[in-house]
């Protein structure tokens, strides 16, 4: 595999140090560079950014303008879909030129250098360029679909269209999703079942693991005390998070006796909802909403915490959460619903809880559990970091693709 060339065809990547969005992609493209494969990432230029073509690791980073201004380029970078639901009209316009552009640039870089696989985030708009462009430059590479969440609800609401891009997207060689909702969306859209498995985004546990001196310090930070139970979820302020569930249940929860905060790191459009509802409920010393955070402290801020929470919501359909597995990492507990992809990496009883989506009454059950014993948490949180370190860190997620590419490649070597 060392002569190997993947390129990851993205309409979003990290823009400069520190910057939050899509850095699971990141972690991918390093950990394919690690397996010892020439790593491209392809994806649409953006303002804010800085960075230099070539980083560290040796990732080279192409990026292709579609619009005539600097200002105009909007697309993508988690800013084209307004809660993961609707598409601007603005950039609805952009698309064609996105698409046209896109394709022609990969068809390019394609027909001129070696390329084994493509492996696209986001099936929508990244596969169909990607599907095009190999055919346009008459190579033979390989190409993978991963379905984070937010393009099957496209697919699934795009009627007529949703079913001729399913089948173009169909012409993958190897599709992954991250949760039994996806698939089930992706099946209804015309994509046979046999076609999809499932493939998690992970985590980097060298750069992301308990720290118990982090820990120290965002407690201090946040004022909380030795004796008090710091509950935590983090994610952008969308309806599928499900993050109202968790506020519903914190009355129940504080009945159980012990001292316990609920911090909700994030932002975006349902922050005056949620505060609504925590002012509604007298959860304003219960519930607290810090805003975003830095990358770098993430990991301090998970072990900072006693048990995460991930209440997903089933629609819209989405994938595992990396903030989930990312908590795990660092040896936290994890009470969830049983929904959105946290059933593939929460065992219930083993690492975690799982819990009805939407149901507060469940949540607060499962985590009071947690909130009693001390020793549970313990033991679940070790659970928790064991998986990761066995099964669900991007260094043992590349190679399974990685193994993959080569399974197909050697079927198609004796079909030839």
């Amino acid at each position: 595999m060392n002569s190997s060339h993947v390129v990851i065809v993205t309409h979003s990547y990290p823009r400069f140090k520190e910057d939050w969005r899509s850095n699971f992609i990141e972690a991918l493209a390093i950990a394919y560079a690690k397996a010892g494969l020439q790593v491209t990432v392809f994806v649409p230029n953006a303002a804010k950014w800085d960075r230099p073509c070539t980083d560290s690791h040796g990732i080279r980073i192409v990026r292709f303008n579609y619009a005539p201004f600097q200002a105009w380029h909007v697309l993508g970078y988690g800013d084209s879909l307004k809660g993961d639901l609707s598409m601007n009209i603005v950039h609805m316009v952009l698309v064609p030129l996105l698409f046209l552009a896109g394709t022609f640039k990969l068809a390019i870089l394609l027909r001129r250098e070696n390329v084994s696989f493509l492996h696209c985030h986001w099936a929508i708009p990244n596969t169909p360029i990607a599907v095009t462009a190999r055919l346009l430059s008459g190579t033979r590479a390989k190409i993978f679909t991963s379905f984070p969440g937010s393009d099957v609800t496209i697919i699934r609401r795009a009627g007529w269209l949703g079913r001729i891009l399913a089948r173009m997207i169909s012409r993958s060689d190897y599709l992954s999703c991250n949760s039994s909702d996806l698939k089930e969306d992706l099946v209804s859209a015309g994509i046979p079942s046999t076609r999809i498995d499932y493939e998690i985004y992970g985590v980097d546990n060298s750069k992301i693991a308990f720290d118990n001196d982090g820990r120290s310090l965002i407690r201090r930070r946040l004022g909380v005390t030795d004796d008090e139970i710091m509950l935590m979820m983090v994610g952008r302020f969308v309806a599928k998070k499900g993050f109202e569930t968790a506020i519903r249940a914190m009355p129940s929860i504080k009945s159980c006796g012990k001292k316990a905060k609920l911090y909700i790191i994030g932002s975006g459009l349902l922050e005056h909802r949620y505060l609504d509802l925590i002012h509604t409920l007298h959860l304003e010393d219960d519930v607290v909403l810090p805003g975003e955070i830095i990358p770098s402290e993430l990991g301090q801020y998970y072990s900072a915490s006693d048990v995460f929470l991930m209440p997903s919501e089933r629609f819209p359909s989405d994938g595992l959460n990396v903030v989930v597995v990312e908590a795990m990492a660092c040896g936290r507990p994890i009470v969830a619903s049983n929904v959105g992809g946290n059933d593939l990496v929460i065992e219930d009883g083993r690492n975690g809880y799982l819990h009805a989506a939407g149901n507060s009454s469940s949540l607060a059950e499962k985590v009071t559990r947690l909130i009693l014993s001390r020793e549970l948490r313990v033991a679940m949180g070790n659970e928790s970091s064991q998986m990761v370190r066995h099964k669900y860190n991007w260094n043992a997620i590349a190679q399974r693709y990685i193994d993959h590419y080569r399974r197909i490649s050697t079927n198609q070597t004796i079909k030839d």
